[in-house]
């Protein structure tokens, strides 16, 4: 074959193969979009979208799987403070001050927990329910409550003589898990029905 026949059948073959991968890039671009929209108002955005961009081709445009993500994501964070908060208790060379406060700590985690799973169950039971308002309340409610208990961690450690190298490996983690919960409810507060 001549070279330049080659060349013309490189360029044909590589003009009828554009479409296609450009037709694969459009939807996860529209998927991204959506995402960085949903999260550029939330009420900390970089967070939100550092947190779930990377599940845009699942979540694609639909508000309750973002809003389900979140709160999975809510979860995932909660677990890893639990577990630093735990870790933490098992020092040996805490006070008995710092044992009852992470202790305490421990409690209120696990409660957000557990309120950051009911929360996923209103949501779940979203696209059924005959109420969507009243499921909706149900949700914001829990996320509130959750995110109440992670600040009551915090206070926690505002009234005792805690040391400061406690206090910010505490801090940092709740933190970061009530900026993940925050954004979750900012979502859920704004669901369509």
């Amino acid at each position: 074959m001549e070279p330049k026949c080659l060349m013309i059948l490189l360029l044909i073959t590589a003009l009828l193969l554009a479409p296609i991968s450009s037709a694969t890039v459009a939807p996860q671009n529209t998927y991204s979009t959506f995402v960085k929209t949903s999260c550029s108002s939330a009420t900390y955005p970089a967070v939100c979208m550092k947190t779930l961009l990377p599940y845009a081709s699942a979540v694609k445009t639909n508000p309750f799987k973002l809003v389900n993500v979140a709160l999975t994501t809510t979860l995932k964070s909660a677990n890893a403070t639990l577990s630093t908060v735990s870790q933490l208790s098992k020092n040996k060379q805490i006070t008995k001050w710092e044992a009852a406060v992470l202790k305490d700590c421990i409690g209120d985690i696990k409660d957000s927990m557990s309120e950051i799973k009911d929360t996923l169950k209103a949501i779940s039971g979203l696209p059924k329910s005959a109420d969507k308002r009243f499921v909706i309340s149900n949700a914001q409610t829990w996320a509130s409550a959750a995110i109440t208990d992670e600040n009551s961690c915090l206070d926690g450690f505002s009234d005792r003589k805690v040391s400061p190298a406690i206090k910010k490996k505490i801090r940092n983690s709740i933190v970061s898990l009530t900026r993940v919960s925050s954004n979750a409810l900012y979502l859920i507060n704004h669901l369509t029905v």
